[in-house]
């Protein structure tokens, strides 16, 4: 299915409203995560990312937010839509104040280093720098 990044939006997520996959995905995280994303294709929801945030609020400590999932229907991939959620995690991390975005997830290298992440030994890491 071809989408142009025009055709869909995201919103705050529901995690009761989620598909089967996703909603299965999400119960799988603990604690559960704070920020809820949805991507929605009309009414139809075509992607998600859920993250956490900082657990300190000392302002003199790295604000570290972490991506604890990023899904897109299999049927949507391919079309930008990761890459374009992943963009909406940092811009929501960064407008609350993160320095930094890991991802200690298993995807592939070559997506998270794409869009600028660097590998961890436990998955990935995107450093904000303010202007």
């Amino acid at each position: 299915m071809a989408i142009d990044l025009r055709d869909f939006e995201v919103f705050r997520g529901d995690p009761a409203a989620l598909p089967g996959s996703m909603a299965t995905r999400l119960a799988t995280i603990a604690p559960v995560p704070e920020v809820l994303r949805v991507a929605k294709l009309g009414e139809r929801i075509i992607g998600c990312y859920a993250m956490h945030e900082p657990k300190s609020i000392d302002k003199q400590v790295a604000r570290t937010f972490s991506l604890a999932m990023v899904m897109v229907e299999q049927n949507c991939q391919g079309n930008g839509v990761g890459r374009w959620l992943i963009g909406h995690a940092i811009g929501v991390a960064e407008s609350k104040g993160g320095r930094h975005l890991e991802a200690r997830l298993s995807g592939p290298a070559d997506f998270f280093s794409g869009l600028g992440f660097h590998a961890t030994d436990d998955g990935f890491i995107f450093d904000m720098y303010p202007e």
